[in-house]
């Protein structure tokens, strides 16, 4: 089992050959000592580290897009971050401010949990395949799903938008000399981009109008913007396209979809280990904890067809 919660506090030592102050709250180093502790002990950083999950295809998965030319194979499967729920007192606390996109200040923002993913994509056919690792992300506040950009209405050309992480992989193959499993990391920094892309996204979504005629949906520019926001070569900080749109609060992840996809039949799988730190806020759920837990996200946001 790797499921397990591990804590490290800050350890103090006395210089060798220091005095040893007079104990007592007389001292003046001795309050120092104790005030220092304090504060240390409420930021102190923990990491828990999730089971293993895994999510896999086989050549019998129906496409789930076939225009006749091209077909799209997908699976995902889902996970949920053991976040805190907020309680009472500070849930009604969270309503006396409304930052855009929200409606209200969120519980869980990026400085409170930080999350990693350290992946396994394995292929059991003989030959090879080219497999798209798909993230998307959640928030307290919804769950992202990639709809479809509208090519041509008239001819209902569609063709799917990209996941928040989207990245595709030349995947060996049993009788290639490579070794048919790869394995990778999308970092802290990786996801924490993702939950700031996920959060441009919705106020993207909700503040750019769209076409006042539903028949011009492939002239949406919602549709752009999300796909160019998402997209792994921009970064926040520096995409003169989107980072208007970056909200003043940064909404943390409360989880996310992860998944495959291959543009044929194919017997492959992701195994993923998921690492979430709590920065010291005391979001993360301790293992066999009988705390609440924040629920999860019951509305789906998406964008185009």
């Amino acid at each position: 089992m790797l499921r397990r919660f591990f804590e490290f506090p800050r350890r103090h030592a006395s210089p060798r050959g220091a005095e040893r102050p007079r104990a007592g709250a007389e001292s003046p180093i001795a309050l120092l000592f104790l005030t220092a502790l304090s504060g240390a002990c409420a930021d102190v950083e923990r990491t828990r580290t999730l089971d293993p999950a895994l999510v896999g295809m086989d050549e019998t998965v129906a496409p789930i897009y076939d225009d006749g030319q091209l077909q799209i194979f997908e699976v995902k499967a889902e996970m949920e971050l053991p976040l805190a729920a907020p309680d009472p007192e500070s849930a009604s606390a969270l309503d006396d401010t409304s930052p855009e996109p929200y409606g209200r200040q969120p519980w869980i923002t990026v400085g409170d949990v930080r999350v990693q993913i350290t992946w396994t994509l394995s292929n059991l056919d003989a030959e090879n395949h080219n497999v798209e690792i798909l993230i998307d992300p959640w928030n307290e506040f919804g769950r992202y799903w990639p709809g479809v950009a509208v090519v041509d209405a008239d001819a209902g050309e569609t063709v799917p938008n990209p996941s928040g992480i989207d990245i595709m992989y030349e995947l060996p193959g049993l009788d290639d000399p490579r070794e048919s499993r790869i394995r990778g990391t999308f970092t802290f920094d990786d996801l924490e981009e993702l939950a700031t892309d996920f959060a441009t996204v919705m106020n993207i979504i909700e503040n750019v109008e769209p076409p006042a005629d539903p028949s011009e949906a492939e002239e949406d520019p919602r549709v752009g913007l999300v796909n160019h926001a998402f997209h792994q070569n921009n970064h926040t900080g520096r995409d003169i396209v989107t980072d208007g749109y970056v909200p003043e609060i940064i909404a943390g992840l409360a989880g996310f979809d992860f998944g495959l996809r291959t543009r044929e039949p194919a017997n492959v799988a992701l195994e993923i280990v998921v690492e979430v730190v709590d920065t010291g806020n005391e979001r993360v759920l301790e293992l066999d904890s009988d705390d609440p837990v924040l629920e999860v996200p019951a509305d789906y946001i998406t964008i185009g067809g």
